[in-house]
């Protein structure tokens, strides 16, 4: 298997983040795995085999998050991310936030 993009790991950390954010809303569980890797909370909840209804509400909620975790500082990411036991340190969550913000401004520079 192929290594990670930095976006791809990116990706999957604010989706993971943002799917146990979800989850929890909807009122559902989940259990971060110990030998977490990126993509791991999305995918073992998805594999779960819950209900359609309840995996859309989950899907669309966390689709969401993910647009909004993008916008957030270091400190905002990294609590989010302690509090639904994703890996994240200060220097990781300080790569994401200079990432999405370094994404953002070059789309801002291509739209003049």
């Amino acid at each position: 298997m192929a290594e990670m993009t930095q976006n791809q790991m990116f990706n999957l950390l604010l989706a993971d983040i943002a799917m146990a954010a979800a989850i929890s809303t909807a009122g559902s569980s989940f259990a971060a795995p110990p030998d977490y890797t990126p993509g791991a909370i999305r995918d073992s909840w998805l594999a779960g085999g819950c209900d359609e209804v309840l995996k859309r509400r989950v899907l669309s909620l966390a689709n969401a998050g993910v647009a909004s975790l993008q916008g957030v500082d270091a400190e905002q990411l990294l609590r989010a991310a302690r509090q639904y036991g994703v890996p994240i340190d200060g220097v990781l969550a300080d790569r994401i936030v200079e990432f999405f913000t370094d994404k953002r401004q070059a789309l801002l520079r291509y739209r003049r």
